[in-house]
């Protein structure tokens, strides 16, 4: 779970889900009001574990699943993937560039 870089109070899961759903750059800690950024690294990290359910196309070509199959295969990955982002999001004080 991320830490504020302020005052190192964690967030809780449901809390830094609010915070990533909103897709903005700054976050304010609900816990101090200070503006926290998420990390170069965290970024990285989340946009590979992003990925993850693309990794069922190549399993449907080569063994010819049907539409179904595939969805009932991308639609818990999807769900994984998304719902682990908490856990790799890290917070800095400063706004880190992504390149």
């Amino acid at each position: 779970m991320p830490t504020c870089q302020s005052c190192e109070e964690k967030w809780s899961w449901l809390d830094s889900m609010k915070k990533i759903l909103k897709c903005r750059k700054r976050m304010n800690c609900h816990h101090c009001g200070k503006v926290q950024y998420q990390s170069k690294s965290s970024m990285n990290k989340m946009s590979l574990f992003s990925l993850l359910p693309l990794f069922i196309l190549p399993f449907n070509v080569t063994f010819n699943l049907s539409l179904v199959s595939t969805l009932l295969l991308g639609v818990p990955l999807l769900i994984l993937a998304f719902s682990m982002n908490p856990f790799l999001l890290k917070l800095s004080n400063k706004d880190e560039p992504l390149w």
